[in-house]
């Protein structure tokens, strides 16, 4: 599951943070949570990471379409080869903070 927010007026969704609905302005957004399944919407391999990061390249970071309609970034499982734009994936975990997506099967 994942937590995002949900405007109490129209009913969409947006990811944390958010202080209004980008639909419809309103101020009354109530915290909620979604399936973690969704859609490859972009995606980009790093080869060359932060020095913090360094052990983990390359890692592949990627915006998720969620199936409520809002949009938030994380990592995905995986080799590019098998990653095309449009792809079924999950959430595998939350690992630091970090959503980690993997394929649907």
């Amino acid at each position: 599951m994942i937590k995002v927010l949900q405007c109490s007026s129209c009913g969409k969704i947006h990811s944390i943070p958010g202080y209004h609905c980008k639909s419809c302005k309103s101020e009354k957004l109530d915290e909620t949570e979604v399936p973690g399944k969704g859609t490859l919407y972009t995606y980009s391999t790093v080869h060359v990471p932060l020095a913090t990061h360094e052990k983990e390249a390359p890692y592949t970071v990627a915006i998720i379409e969620l199936e409520g309609g809002c949009k938030i970034t994380g990592r995905i499982l995986g080799t590019v080869d098998k990653l095309s734009v449009g792809l079924l994936v999950e959430v595998n975990e939350i690992k630091d903070e970090v959503y980690i997506f993997r394929l649907s099967d």
